[in-house]
């Protein structure tokens, strides 16, 4: 027999930003007594064992091979998520669909789902990912044009809902910007002795992190043996920054990744596409100076707050300047606090969800 209404998350990869807002999302229904499921696809860098970033009653839908992007797996992934999709639809009343990135909106925007409100989240379009072959990306985007009438837009910034207006055509748009939760609500303090002034990213080392222009702005900075260049994460472009002298950490666990950030002095966000950057949110509310690439979703977060810059000669010359200058490292630092604590609350993020759903 069918259940009440429910909730179904749907994510195809569920690591890096994604999992700090599914499990927000997906823990504040099911406290509230509404049935929450989440259907995933794992990465690499997804944590091994899930059931520790959800409450214990969210059920939690692992798919074999969804996030493997070779052609063949991908297909096979994609059709099983498919059908563990529609066997969670099967197993309820009806309620809400939410759709977190590219394969999971296209997965559940043409599974048939009567009785269900959808609502998709791009997190950053893939046809803006300029690492993809052009076909790739104008395939892309005529999907996303021929399938935005099939759910609501809740775009992460208004510079995606900004895209989303343009290819959703009069049907439904809201943004809600992401947001971070307090357990980085204080500034950090100094970052401790021992290795000199810190200079780090967070993320993934793939195209859209930029991490050719992490290791050009490395080589402009020369080698003051005064300097550490880290980038807390990993990715297929990891061998790329090692080669340069870059310490790579691996996938760090959230409370690691935190104590990683309050030891940087400057935290350097490039990029070349966004959603809306959960990594340049939590540095900001941690109470770091921030470099990041100078883009509509960036300029929305970091507005006074940080430097933005165009190149990897500005970002040289910004870490110059932060490390010459400390009282304007801190003043930077103070407003990137302040600004991420009044505006980019995981607590926002999770009530203006709620909302656009209907709950």
């Amino acid at each position: 027999m069918k259940g009440d209404a429910a909730v179904i998350h749907v994510c195809e990869a569920l690591a890096s930003g994604i999992l700090r807002v599914v499990p927000a999302l997906a823990d504040e229904t099911v406290v509230a007594g509404i049935p929450t499921v989440v259907v995933y696809g794992r990465r690499p860098e997804t944590p091994e064992d899930m059931s520790e970033w959800f409450d214990p009653r969210v059920r939690l839908v692992p798919v074999d091979g969804w996030g493997d992007r070779s052609a063949v797996g991908g297909c096979v992934g994609t059709v099983r998520a498919a059908v563990a999709l529609r066997r969670e639809l099967s197993r309820f009343h009806g309620g809400v669909l939410h759709l977190h990135s590219t394969y999971a909106g296209l997965v559940g925007r043409l599974v048939p789902a009567p009785g269900w409100a959808r609502f998709y989240t791009p997190q950053g379009y893939a046809f803006l990912n300029g690492s993809h072959p052009r076909g790739l990306r104008w395939l892309t985007l005529v999907a996303e044009t021929a399938l935005a009438p099939r759910a609501h837009t809740i775009a992460c910034s208004r510079a995606e809902g900004a895209v989303a207006a343009r290819l959703a055509r009069r049907h439904g748009v809201s943004v809600v910007q992401n947001g971070v939760d307090g357990e980085l609500a204080e500034p950090a303090g100094v970052a401790p002795a021992g290795e000199g002034f810190v200079v780090a990213s967070v993320g993934r080392a793939a195209y859209q992190r930029r991490p050719d222009l992490f290791v050009e702005m490395r080589a402009l900075l020369g080698e003051d043996g005064d300097t550490a260049f880290h980038w807390f994460g990993d990715g297929p472009d990891r061998e790329l920054l090692v080669g340069a002298g870059v310490a790579v950490s691996g996938w760090l666990a959230q409370r690691d990744a935190a104590a990683a950030i309050a030891r940087t002095d400057v935290l350097v966000h490039f990029s070349a596409f966004e959603g809306l950057p959960l990594s340049l949110l939590e540095a900001m509310r941690a109470g770091r100076a921030v470099v990041a690439s100078d883009l509509p979703a960036i300029r929305e977060v970091v507005d006074d707050a940080g430097i933005l810059v165009r190149d990897a000669p500005e970002a040289a010359d910004a870490v110059r300047r932060l490390r010459a200058d400390e009282s304007l490292r801190a003043e930077l630092a103070a407003r990137a606090h302040d600004r991420a604590e009044r505006l980019f609350t995981k607590r926002a993020m999770v009530e203006r969800t709620l909302a656009t759903y209907g709950l």
